[in-house]
């Protein structure tokens, strides 16, 4: 206890200086821990394959595969919950990032079951977990420095678990605190993945660099005050907008391994369609502050979130619901829930966990404006052209890179009517294959392309939360549109200038413009579907000819569809 300059007692600040007790677990590799856990995740995938081999010759191949799915997903889940750390931030990983392969790519089974271990991860006991808190303030426990905390955790994943606790002045705060073993874990599992991908080389690629960038990911991730760093920054350049919040950090109970924020009551998980309806949400409104909030980071600020799974974003009423009570007089640490009948919540994004970001250098950011420009204008030469410069040349991997943004970007290179077809099913090309995909990524890593790896992470696992909520692919493309718009203008202002003030009238023309060529993009794709087949059949049939055909309808069909928009919409939906 403390007293200020008006001798009121506040709260004092543990003492971090004193000398912590020596750390229960090791921070270096142990082999034999770290190949145990490696044998058993072996023999789990060994047991898959034997599985999924079996699947091709019974009497019903499908039945098969589908039960098949749901085994091995709970198996992986089991394996996930028992190692923790790397394997349960895989198992986020595979849950949260669907992009536009859909069921194709990761089956429906194992988002499912995955699901859990993005924010319930299996509870460890308080005791457990205070012994990182006491390491890191000079022995107190946590229930010496808070008033009060609550032994139950809200919420746990792959590196920390997270405990309501209570100030001694009276905040509510959210303290999450480090596994105390999760170093030696790492350090032990990183030893032999680093081993195992200098031997192994899948397809003759060598991926061994994508266990170094991992490591080098999840070890930014354990740095709690690197994460302090990215929250403040993230909520400046984010501090104009009313739809989006990132709670705020407080220092004085924060450290290397323990990182403690406001507390954030009434919050609902952004990927629960069901769950925002139910509390008056619009789940449009919910995808259309979600897409722009991470348009906005990519295209203007060039600082990304990098691990925006649906345990890390969440939605709260922007305004303090009529019947919710302040987090600060609540009783028994409890509000009142939105009432089911509540209509027309005004949804705010909360942002959490802010341990890993991209960052894209301000000339990279600029290209990559002008690609997804160039791709919504369907200018096949300036999209190549900044294709080339994010993956090279070598092999003609460029065309993937659009596509790779939104199967609607087939337009964007020579396409064919099955690709078109794909566009329309949210889908990549049926003749891309894991090959293809495997020299593309190799590629964009060689190039330096490590940080635009990171932001297509990031955009997958948001597009996989607006999958969730049936949010349209063109309104996520609206806010691709308006923010690479504005990104170029950045190139010459201050970011924060160009999103927080007044926009001009020649700018507003241009994101007027930008908001009808996708419309244009969405009615060539809607009109020319249904032609595919005919076009696949005649062999010669170009759909890019087709869609030139059709593009004065579409203007046209856009045109009175943005200005209807305008007029019925939301504002925010117009991104």
């Amino acid at each position: 206890m403390a007293a200020d300059a008006n001798g009121d007692v506040v709260d004092a600040a543990p003492d971090v200086a004193a000398a912590p007790p020596p750390p229960k677990y090791s921070s270096g590799p142990d082999m034999g821990l770290g190949m145990g856990r490696a044998m058993l995740a072996m023999q789990l995938f060994e047991k898959g394959k034997k599985l999924y081999a079996d699947c091709e010759a019974d009497p019903n191949p499908e039945e098969a595969y589908e039960r098949t799915h749901r085994l091995m997903a709970d198996e992986c889940l089991k394996l996930a919950q028992s190692h923790g750390g790397i394997y349960n931030k895989a198992a986020q990983f595979v849950a949260s990032l669907q992009g536009g392969a859909g069921d194709k790519g990761i089956p429906k089974a194992y988002i499912e079951a995955l699901k859990v271990v993005t924010d319930k991860a299996p509870f460890k006991p308080f005791s457990e977990m205070d012994e990182c808190f006491q390491e890191e303030f000079g022995g107190k426990s946590a229930k010496e420095v808070f008033a009060s905390i609550d032994e139950n955790p809200i919420a746990a994943a792959s590196l920390a678990q997270v405990h309501r606790a209570v100030t001694k002045d009276g905040r509510h705060v959210a303290v999450k605190m480090q596994y105390p073993w999760l170093k030696q874990h790492l350090a032990s599992d990183f030893a032999v993945f680093t081993m195992f991908g200098q031997q192994i080389k899948p397809g003759g690629f060598d991926l061994s660099w994508l266990v170094r960038d991992f490591q080098v990911s999840l070890t930014a991730e354990l740095d709690f005050e690197g994460e302090a760093a990215n929250a403040e920054r993230c909520a400046e350049d984010l501090a104009h907008r009313p739809d989006v919040l990132v709670p705020d950090v407080v220092k004085e109970f924060s450290s290397k391994r323990v990182m403690t924020t406001q507390y954030v009551p009434d919050m609902t998980r952004c990927d629960n369609r069901e769950g925002l309806i139910k509390a008056g949400y619009d789940p449009k409104r919910v995808g259309a502050a979600l897409a722009s909030v991470f348009a906005e980071m990519v295209f203007v600020h060039g600082h990304v979130h990098g691990d925006p799974h649906a345990g890390n974003v969440y939605v709260r009423p922007r305004k303090p619901l009529p019947n919710a009570k302040d987090a600060n007089a609540e009783t028994n640490g409890k509000t009142e829930e939105a009432s089911a009948s509540s209509s027309n919540v005004e949804p705010q994004i909360v942002l959490l966990d802010h341990g890993l970001y991209h960052d894209i250098s301000d000339d990279l950011r600029a290209d990559f404006c002008e690609l997804v420009r160039a791709s919504v204008n369907r200018d096949a030469f300036t999209a190549r052209k900044m294709s080339i410069r994010f993956c090279g040349e070598s092999g003609g991997l460029f065309r993937f890179f659009p596509l790779v943004l939104s199967p609607w970007f087939v337009f964007s290179s020579d396409v064919t009517a099955a690709d078109l077809q794909a566009a329309r099913k949210g889908a990549l090309p049926p003749n891309t294959n894991l090959e293809d995909i495997g020299k593309f990524l190799v590629s964009l890593h060689d190039e330096g392309g490590t940080n635009m790896l990171g932001v297509l992470h990031s955009l997958g696992y948001t597009r996989g939360i607006l999958n969730d909520l049936k949010f349209p692919e063109h309104l996520r493309l609206r806010a691709f549109a308006k923010f690479a718009t504005l990104g170029v203008a950045v190139k010459d202002q201050n970011a924060k200038a160009v999103v927080s003030s007044g926009i001009s009238s020649m700018m507003a023309f241009s994101l007027l413009l930008a908001q009808v060529r996708v419309e244009v993009l969405k009615w060539i794709i809607a009109v020319l579907t249904p032609v595919a087949p005919i076009l696949a059949i005649a062999g010669k049939g170009s759909p890019g000819l087709a869609a030139t055909m059709v593009s004065p309808a579409a203007h046209g069909l856009a045109a009175l569809a943005v200005f209807i928009a305008r007029l019925t919409e939301h504002p925010e939906l117009m991104c």
